[in-house]
């Protein structure tokens, strides 16, 4: 069996490099993770190729039935350990209702819990505030605005609302380099499923641009995606996705929903973090052209 090779990637995690050995040629993906690395479970090596951080000969790949190949070499980054308790901010509850709760959360704090555990995630932190069911996701390095259940009637509600993409969802990003269009609409295919996100460009400097981003559909790390290929990737990680930053120049700044059940609509906003303004900032980019802090339309 070929031995893996591990390195740190300069942000916490690990960087696990493994090849291929004749006799797993021809084996599923998820399987031969598992076989290279007695640490990793399938399951575990599934979530991660789920998460888009396993490449096979240096090509990105979501498929765990993907078949390998002898001599090919398998890489993927290890999710970095959670930080400390008390080095992240608290999330904020922007909206409480009997039936549902909007939350600003902070970049740093995983949603669900990861290999390392749910401590330090919003879902262990819910579990502190009453009953609440998570109905849509951010990334752990993504800050911003979700909504939350809190009984399981509103949570099939919600899920069939962003099932029909009735739900407003608008994100601010800084991108570099900055891109060479004003507006535009991506829609490359994620996953062989339609995607799209509108991006018009708010401010920009010749190192980088503010964009607010309106989704369409839903798709795992969509922004980051659509941006990435469209050769401004997101401030944080490069144009292959590593990451370069311990948090992402992205926040979910807007959210609208008919509710309840469509007899009104429900539109908050929040702005970004002090530590997202200074990094902008810091790249030129003192104003970011869009107010955070009234109904998103």
């Amino acid at each position: 069996m070929s031995a893996a090779r591990t390195g740190d990637d300069g942000r916490g995690g690990t960087r696990v490099t493994v090849s291929v050995p004749e006799p797993l040629a021809g084996e599923r993906l998820d399987r031969a993770i598992a076989a290279l690395t007695p640490t990793i479970t399938r399951g575990e090596a599934r979530r991660l190729i789920a998460a888009g951080v396993v490449f096979v000969g240096g090509r990105r790949t979501r498929i765990s039935s993907r078949l390998v190949r002898a001599g090919e070499e398998i890489a993927w980054q290890q999710p970095a350990r959670q930080p400390p308790a008390g080095t992240v901010a608290e999330p904020r509850i922007v909206l409480a209702r009997p039936d549902l709760w909007i939350i600003d959360k902070p970049a740093g704090m995983p949603v669900e819990p990861t290999r390392s555990g749910s401590l330090g995630t919003l879902t262990e932190w819910l579990k502190h505030q009453g009953p609440a069911f998570v109905t849509h996701r951010l990334d752990a390095a993504t800050s911003g605005l979700l909504v939350v259940a809190r009984d399981r009637d509103t949570q099939v509600a919600l899920n069939a609302l962003f099932a029909r993409h009735a739900i407003g969802r608008r994100y601010l990003a800084v991108v570099a380099p900055p891109p060479p269009w004003e507006a535009t609409t991506l829609s490359d295919e994620l996953d062989g499923r339609p995607a799209l996100s509108r991006v018009a460009v708010t401010a920009r400097t010749v190192r980088a641009a503010a964009v607010i981003v309106d989704l369409e559909t839903g798709r795992t790390r969509q922004i980051r995606r659509h941006l990435a290929a469209a050769g401004s990737p997101v401030v944080g990680e490069d144009a292959t996705g590593a990451r370069t930053r311990t948090r992402l120049l992205l926040h979910a700044f807007a959210l609208t929903l008919p509710w309840p059940r469509g007899a009104e609509t429900l539109s908050f906003t929040a702005p970004p973090p002090a530590a997202f303004l200074a990094d902008a900032a810091a790249l030129g980019l003192g104003e970011l052209g869009v107010e955070t802090d009234v109904p998103a339309p």
